[in-house]
Order: C-alpha cells, then structure tokens, then sequence
C-alpha cells in the first residue's frame, strides 16, 4: 500500500471509530478462536485450550490498543474524548461556561472590530481597482513638511515630465456638494448629489471597468460626460441601464452620461461619490474656472501608477527633481515646496497619523483580552485544584503527563471557541457603535466594515493563540500533581497559591492602565470644552447652500444672501442670525489671496502672508458671540459701490503693526493680493480696517490655521458661492428642517446641501480623542469588572482553603473584626500591588500618548488618583463578602472540616 493511501486508511478509521473497533474486537476473536482450536487438536481440553490461547496471544485489551494506534491517528481519537469529556464538564457547570465565554467575547470581539477598522483602513486595497500595490500617492511639501494639495498646472508638468510612472491623474480629497436633475424627469425636482472632478486617465490609470456604457475618456472634456457611481444609479435609476446617454443638470449645466463605474468602485479613498465629472468641467463660474490656470492655486491631489519593474525608490528620487525644476521655474508659486511620494493611502499621507491611532486602539482592545485571559486562568488554577484527586487517579492508572496536558488544554480551548463565536456576533453590533461616534459630516465617507473571511481568520487565530497561553500555566501546573497525596481522603489543599495571585495581580494593572487611559483622554476632552474658544457654538445651527445651482450671479447672489437672511432673523424661534463662509474650528479654508499690510504690495507675492479669510454677512460677530475688541461690524452702507473694508483679528494686528493698540488699527489698511505674480491688477485690493475681533482659539486645538483672520462683506467679495446660513436658536432646538422649508419656499431649485449643528461642525478635529476615551472607557469598566472578580475568587478561595485555621483563631479568642482585617489585608494586597504596577505603566503610556492629550499632562492627578480609588473601592467591595462569610465561621464545625 503506498503513502497515501496509508494516510487516507488511517484518516478514515480515525472518523469510524466505533465500527474500526468492533472490526478489531472481532479480528481478535478470530485469533483467539484459532489459537484455541490449535491447542484442542494438541490434547488438551477446551477449558485449558482457552486459557492457553489467551496466554499466547497475550492481553487482549492491549492487542486493541495497538490495532487502534496502527490503524488511525491516536491524537485524533484523544481529541474526539477530550471534546466529548469537555462538553460534559461545561454542561455540568453552565454558569461557569457562560462567564467565561462572555469575558472572553468581549476581549476577543473588541480586537475583530479593532482589526476590522485597521484592515479597511491601512491593509485592504480599494475595491474595483487592479494592482493597487503598484499605485502611489504625490503630493506638496513645504519646507519638507506635510503632505499637501497642488495646482492643476503643477499637476500637468508632473504628469508629462514623470517617465517612471505609468499614468498620473489628479482629484480633489473630497467630492463637490452639487444639485442634480434628470433632464427626462418631468416632476423637475432637484436634489443634492457629491460629484468628484478628476482627470481624463483616473480610471484608466487605476485599472477599473464600467458596469454599464463606459468611462470617462479623452473626449469627456468635449463632451461634458459623467461616470455614475454603481450605488447611485442602483438608488436612483434602479439599474436601468437606459440611462447611459441621458442627459443630466448639475449644478445648472448638462452633461452626458457615459457609463456606469464598476459595483464597490469608491476611487482610492475614503470619501463617496455619486458621479464623476473632468476636472475642466468643474468650473462653474469665472473664479473657479481660473483655478485651472493658477499655479498658486492648490487644490488637488495627485496618484500615480508604477511603471513595471520600477521601484518606489526610483520614483521618489525622479519627483523629487521634478519638484525642485518648478520650484527653480516657478520661484513664487513654489516658494520653499518640494514634492513627495508614499504609498496609496485613503487619505493621502495620512498613512503614519492613521498607523498611529489606529495602534492605540489595539493596545487598547489587547489590554481587555490580556484581562480576560488573565481572569480566565486564574479561574482554571481554581478549578485544577478542585480536580486534584480526578488528576491523581488518572496519573495512577498510566496517563502521561503529555496526555493530561493535552485534555485541559482541549477544555480551554473549548471555552475560546464559545468566546470566538460570541465575540464574532458582539464585533458585528460594535462596528455600527464605532460609526456613531463619528460626529455629522458634510460629505459621505465610504468605509467597508464588514466581517469577512480575513476577520474571521484573525479572531480564529486570536482565540487560538489566547487559549494555548491562558490554558498551559494551569495544565502544567494540574498535572504535577502529587499522586499519594491527593488520593488520601484527608490531602490538605496546597499551601499558597501564588502562579493564581500573579494573575490577579496582572488583571488588576492591566484594567487600572485601561482606566487611566480613558481618564487622561476624557481630561482632555474636557480641557478642550472648557477652554475658551472665542466664539459660543451652542445652539446654533447651519445650512449650507449654492446660489449659482439655481443660477445667481455676482449681482444677484449679494440680494439673495440678505433676503434670506432676513427672512431667518423673523422665525420665532431665531435669536440672530447672519450668512458666512466658513466657521471658526473646522476643517474647510477660504484662499482669497495673500494680506499684506498697505505700503507692501509693491514688495510682491514675497510680501504678502497667507490669511484665514471669511465672507460674511453683518452680525456674524454678535450671532457667533464673538467680542470686537475695536472697531464696528460690517453695516448695509459697506455696499460693493462703496470703500472695501475689512475686520480684522488681534493676530493681524500684532503681525502687520506691532506695538499698535488695536484701536489704533481701525483706519488703517490691508492689501489683497492674488499670488500669482501675472494676476491683473485689478485683483488687488485696498481695503480700510474698520474693526477688530477677539481672535478664535478653538481652532488651534483642531488643526493648523495661519493665525490670521480676516473677514470681508459679502456684499463686497461675492465670488465664493458656498455659502452658510448660520442661526442662533432662542431655545437651542434643532431646525434644519426649518431653514430647509424656508429656502425651498424662495426658490424650489435650490436645495440645501446640509444641515448641522455648530457643535458638530467644530467637533471633527477631536473624533480620535472622542473614540479612544468612549472605547477605552466603555472597555476599562469591563476590565473592572474581570479584576473585581480575580480579587473575589481569591480572596474567597483563601477563606475556604484557611478555614480551619479561621475556626482554631476564633477558638483561642480572635474577634471577627481581626478575622475581617487579616481577609481584607491578603486581598487588598493584591489589589495594592496591581494598582502599583499599573500605574507606573500608565505613566509610561501617558508620555506617549501626549501628543494627543491636548496639552493634559501624561501624569495627570486627577486621572491618577481617581482611577487609583476607583480600584481601592472595587478592591474593598469584592473583598468585604468573602471576609464577611469568614466571620460568621463556627468553630467547632471548622475544627472538624476537611
């Protein structure tokens, strides 16, 4: 017989088990038969022949054993009892098996989620591109930091210099807000859809295909095509695909559908689009549409495709020239900016920040399991000791040590696989809990959180991992047990069980580390509500809006901002209200030019300092709650026929006129200037300072702003067409839906892209602060609980194991508050050594997690002792009624316990 078909015969047998040994049983008594009849045709008689042919074929149960070990595979057959035996010890104690299966579900169920996000993030290539490893991302340094936007211009020179690189295409981050109609939809209803413009060759260059028609081409930018997005044309046209060729309105203008993108094709990175359109389609008005041929205007990102047999070294090196030949061209457009490569990112060079917060989750979600783990063997010490004799007697009649292992590891992991299954359903209900920690964005964000075969493969391999490392310290420590000694009926308990009480000390600083961690991140949570921020954004709301969807100009959009207004300011429930750009904290940046003060405009783009610029309307100030420190607001004399004038904040005044009191500001002027050395000079503008504001703090929290703040009228700079309706409520109530209705009664083509809240708003710069604090929270509560259980079942082994010794103290005069003390002393003492260890590793982390704190110290005393009592208290709780129980011990029935 060869190999194989041993292996497959023994494979076999392995699975028939009761039939192989019946076939054997009967083998045997054949023999035995044979053996017999020899010896009766030798004399003797058939009671003697019988006896000698058991002599010679020697003991029959052992013949069984062999033909079972030659037969099959003897570790299978082990398996399949110790599976069996296992079932029926969980069975016997369900409540046992329930606790441990939940602990562990939590641990291992936190790490699947944690997995899921960091695979969806920063492991799985976008769906519907090919080859996404030979895909880069390009962007602009400056100064050799950060990875930022470009020019369309700058982005053209890459893409016909670059010789390493395949194809080179170009996108803005996030997809456009943009009102949509069916041309061949009579009802004439609009609505709003996210339209991302890129160029010509992005999807050729990634590699996808069409579902329906096809993509865009060369000839998109004649043509004026579309490529839909599978989902919204599955959502909208109910995948007819009639659709392609029909014509449709965005944003006032129509366009061609060409195709449908592949289904689960989002681009390379996080943000969702409904449609995609050229980027020289984009322009809707003259001040966009000069973004194509200003080279100081960055506003895209870059990606790249690696040659074949290019190395990502070799690329790097030739963007790096091609960076310093426009910054040698280009002097002032390129000033101090260098270009880089990396890897393909959902969020271009975000790869380290992403990296790092999401490592922090895991170290956080790893420390539950360590818990979990930690809990879990101890319990299985506690239960080994309970087993002793069971353990002796199977060591009595022959079982190895190898083999006892084996039977408790099995058991435990019996325990991991209800945990695994569990945590598999629990991780399923916590990634929606994820996403509901993300604040209100104005933009659809599209990340794949499902359980698939990679994260089923990962729990799988956790659970496995997790049980041989909780399960071997109890099996080995089980099977030495000593056979004499735990076979007599009177064998005392072992003398101290310390492998037992360095777990507990060990879920007590893993779960006291969990607990500072979410207080230093609610610290800072709360350091960031309670620091000034300039501006009060409590109840207020804002709707967002595009005047040129509907078809206003630079004339009629300045009429159309104040009567809406207006009509705003007269709703009951409105306090003030005021139109603005953008507000103070979050994440968008208006790019008017540079400011320099008067005088310097001479000196060119070199003098001029870039600015957080800001368009409103007049009582955005007092509607903000944002103080003048000199000065006026803007008023309905500051007409586009009148001076321009602008208000400033203190920094402008401290950078432009140093030494000057910010009264003395009001009067003087600023210059507005484009970059761009070739504008005309009917782009610059000389404006008179006529306030100064209180400068907003918040957003230094949050991310990187210029400290430069000016504001101008929208009456007088009306060629930013997003604009945002800003309302003060009386009550703080919600009423999007109200300013909804109210825009939709002014004009029924111009919907209103969102509404949020202007806590929402701000509140996008502390989403990893946010999350950490609420995970690391919810899960250092269940890491409590798993301590505060180690320490009781400690402490309560210790009273059952000393109770004669309790009985013999109370006998010779102890009292019950000395009994007390000497219980709650040996669990406290744990409790004590835990909260010391954990601490000094929660200092540890605090230093490196203090770049994300805000500003709160990595060893914060608030944090440090409030989590050091939290534990002294859960330490005194599950010690009191195990000492409580040791107490009311009589002495005469302790004098007699065995």
């Amino acid at each position: 017989m060869s190999a194989f078909m041993r292996f497959y015969c023994r494979l076999a047998n392995a699975f028939r088990g009761r039939s192989a040994d019946a076939d054997a049983s009967r083998e045997i008594a054949a023999h035995l038969q044979l053996l017999q009849d020899e010896f009766t045709r030798r004399g003797l008689s058939a009671a003697d022949a019988r006896v000698e042919a058991h002599r010679a074929l020697g003991s029959a149960a052992l013949a069984a054993d062999l033909h079972r070990d030659a037969r099959s595979f003897v570790w299978l057959d082990d398996l399949r009892w110790d599976l069996g035996y296992g079932v029926r010890l969980l069975r016997r104690n369900p409540l046992f098996a329930l606790t441990a299966a939940l602990s562990l579900a939590v641990g291992i169920g936190a790490n699947t989620t944690v997995f899921t996000i960091a695979d969806a993030l920063l492991f799985r290539p976008p769906a519907g591109v090919a080859d996404a490893n030979r895909l880069v991302d390009i962007g602009r340094s400056i100064n050799g930091r950060g990875f930022g936007t470009m020019s369309y211009l700058n982005y053209l020179d890459i893409r016909e210099r670059a010789t390493t690189l395949e194809g080179v295409y170009a996108y803005p981050l996030m997809p456009a807000a943009m009102s949509f109609a069916d041309a061949d939809d009579r009802t004439g209803g609009t609505e709003r859809v996210f339209a991302s413009p890129v160029s010509n060759n992005y999807f050729s260059v990634l590699g996808t295909s069409a579902s329906a028609g096809r993509l865009l081409g060369s000839d998109a930018d004649r043509d004026a095509l579309v490529v839909l997005g599978h989902r919204f044309w599955t959502r909208r046209f109910g995948k007819n695909p009639a659709v392609v060729g029909r014509t449709l309105v965005l944003n006032g203008r129509p366009f061609t559908v060409a195709g449908v993108a592949a289904e689960g094709f989002q681009g390379t990175g996080i943000f969702a689009s409904d449609l995609w359109m050229p980027l020289t389609k984009y322009g809707v008005e003259p001040s966009r549409d000069a973004t194509l041929t200003n080279r100081g205007a960055s506003w895209l990102n870059a990606g790249a495709r690696l040659k074949p047999g290019v190395r990502m070294a070799q690329a790097a090196a030739e963007i790096e020239a091609i960076g310093r030949a426009l910054a040698r061209e280009f002097p002032d457009q390129n000033r101090n900016a260098s270009l880089v490569i990396n890897s393909l990112a959902p969020v271009p060079g975000s790869s380290a920040p992403l990296a790092a917060f999401v490592t922090l989750l895991v170290g956080i979600v790893s420390l539950v399991l360590l818990v979990a783990c930690a809990n879990l063997t101890g319990v299985l010490l506690a239960r080994a000791a309970t087993r002793q004799r069971e353990i002796a007697v199977r060591l009595a009649i022959g079982a190895g040590r190898a083999r006892l292992v084996r039977q408790l590891l099995v058991e435990t992991m019996l325990l991991f696989a209800l945990g695994a299954v569990a945590g598999l359903l629990l991780a399923r209900g916590m990634t929606p809990t994820v996403n509901a920690l993300l604040p209100t964005l104005p933009f659809q964000i599209d990340v794949s959180l499902a359980l698939d075969a990679r994260a089923i493969l990962f729990t799988a391999v956790v659970s496995l991992v997790s049980a041989l490392l909780s399960g071997l310290a109890p099996a080995l420590h089980a099977s030495k047990a000593d056979v004499v000694s735990a076979l007599k009926d009177d064998a005392l308990t072992p003398s101290r069980p310390r492998l037992r009480h360095a777990f507990v000390v060990a879920q007590v600083a893993f779960s006291i580390l969990l607990v500072v961690v979410a207080g230093l991140f609610a610290r800072a949570l709360v350091r960031a509500g309670s620091l000034d921020p300039g501006f009060d954004s409590h109840g207020v709301e804002l709707a967002t809006v595009d005047p040129s969807i509907a078809g206003y100009t630079d004339t009629t959009g300045p009429l159309f901002a104040r009567e809406v207004i207006e009509r705003v300011r007269r709703m009951p429930r409105v306090e003030e209200a005021t139109i603005a750009a953008v507000l103070p904290g979050g994440f968008e940046r208006i790019g008017l030019g540079g400011v320099a003060p008067a005088g310097a405009a001479t000196i060119g783009a070199a003098g001029l300092s870039s600015a957080d610029w800001n368009i409103v309307e007049p009582r955005y100030f007092a509607t903000l709650h944002m103080p003048f420190v000199a000065g006026r607001d803007f008023g309905d004399g500051d007409a586009g026929q009148t001076e321009p004038v602008v208000i400033v904040g203190e920094g402008v005044v401290r950078r432009f006129w140093p030494g000057t009191p910010p009264q003395d500001a009001v009067g003087k002027f600023v210059v507005e200037r484009s970059f761009d050395p070739k504008a005309a000079a009917a782009l610059t503008r000389r404006l008179r300072v006529v306030g100064v504001v209180r400068d907003p703090t918040y957003g230094t929290l949050v991310d990187a702003t210029t400290g430069l703040y000016v504001y101008v009228p929208v009456a007088q700079q009306y060629h930013h067409n997003m604009m945002m309706i800003v309302a003060r409520t009386r009550d703080g109530t919600r009423m999007g839906e109200d300013l909804r209705a109210l825009v939709a009664s002014m004009n029924p083509n111009l919907p209103i892209m969102s509404t949020q809240t202007a806590d929402e708003y701000t509140s996008l710069g502390l989403v990893p602060q946010r999350i950490v604090a609420s995970v690391s929270a919810s899960l250092g509560l269940v890491g409590v609980l798993l301590a505060a259980l180690g320490i009781y079942g400690v402490t309560a082994y210790a009273v059952t194991r000393r109770t004669r010794e309790i009985g013999i103290r109370i006998a010779l005069g102890a009292q019950r508050v000395d009994v007390m003390q000497m219980i709650l002393r040996e669990g406290m003492r744990l409790a004590a050594i835990g909260a010391a260890i954990g601490l000094t590793l929660a200092a540890s982390a605090g230093r490196l997690l203090s770049s994300f704190l805000l500003g709160v110290a990595p060893i914060d005393a608030v944090a440090f002792a409030g989590a050091a009592a939290l534990f002294a208290a859960v330490g005194l709780a599950a010690c009191y009624m195990p000492a409580r129980r040791a107490t009311r011990i009589d002495a005469m029935e302790a004098l007699r316990y065995e």
